[in-house]
């Protein structure tokens, strides 16, 4: 064998520089935001099994030190009274949980607590399902028939995100509702922009009633800079896109999304910042 010469040599493995891996970190948490935003999304009707849905039925409110609390029931269509259903709740900054097994919904297609039946409910294979956790029965604490209560505070433009999961991993439906909404509209087109984090980290920005029209702009404007925004606007005339409101070298600020068009100009105000998520 002949001696090893300089080109035989496999080269040095690069070490990337400071900049390379803030670049790299960057990535990774544009990677994630985007997969938590695409499941935020789909909370609802698209996350839901064919020919299953959820509402939530305000049923009070009072004032708190804490916000205003507001109380729903859960009511439903495509359920089967023999289908034992585990309640999911997805609140801002943490993951899925199981909040309460043993529920059931009634002939009125209400959501209530049933009889203890054996065995842990599971979690759909949805997005809006995935936690392995057991929740407690519902059982335990409260009588059969009695209607399942949702009690939450809401900052605006925050969206209260439940669910209702079979065990045979195949039926379940979710909802999302925004209580306050954060939305702008003019002419029948409406911006509505919906926290994806507390401080407003980052937000869903939908549209509705957006007809045809090749001459739109749609972009933000934020501490004196103005900024393009791409989204698809559907046949429907609507739209679902994220952003990241917060400016460059500022902690605290408002954004303005805005759509101009011949058709309509409706312009919605993001208010961003660190501790500024507060509950109405």
């Amino acid at each position: 064998m002949p001696p090893l010469q300089l080109h035989d040599l496999a080269p040095e493995p690069h070490t990337p520089t400071p900049q390379e891996l803030e670049a790299q970190k960057e990535a990774r948490a544009r990677a994630q935001l985007v997969k938590v935003a695409s499941a935020q999304a789909r909370w609802g009707p698209p996350d839901s099994a064919t020919g299953m849905s959820l509402e939530l039925k305000e049923t009070g409110r009072r004032k708190t030190a804490a916000g205003t609390e507001i109380s729903y029931e859960i009511t439903g269509k495509g359920f089967t009274p023999d289908m034992q259903l585990t309640l999911l709740h997805w609140p801002l900054n943490e993951p899925v949980e199981q909040s309460l097994s043993g529920i059931v919904m009634d002939a009125q297609g209400i959501a209530v607590c049933g009889i203890a039946a054996p065995g842990p409910a599971a979690p759909t294979d949805s997005a809006a399902a995935k936690n392995s956790v057991t929740a407690p029965s519902c059982a335990k604490t409260m009588k059969p028939g009695t209607p399942i209560t949702i009690t939450t505070t809401a900052a605006k433009g925050e969206a209260v995100r439940v669910a209702l999961v079979a065990a045979d991993h195949k039926h379940g439906a979710a909802v999302s509702y925004v209580p306050f909404p954060l939305e702008g509209s003019d002419r029948g087109c409406t911006l509505k922009a919906i926290l994806g984090m507390k401080d407003a980290q980052f937000v869903l920005l939908e549209g509705e009633g957006f007809k045809k029209d090749a001459t739109y702009t749609l972009g933000l404007e934020s501490s004196g800079q103005k900024y393009p925004l791409h989204a698809v606007i559907s046949p429907q005339g609507s739209f679902i896109t994220v952003l990241t409101p917060w400016a460059p070298k500022h902690t605290v600020g408002d954004t303005v999304v805005y759509y101009q068009s011949s058709t309509c100009s409706p312009t919605v105000v993001i208010h961003w910042g660190k501790d500024t998520y507060k509950p109405e």
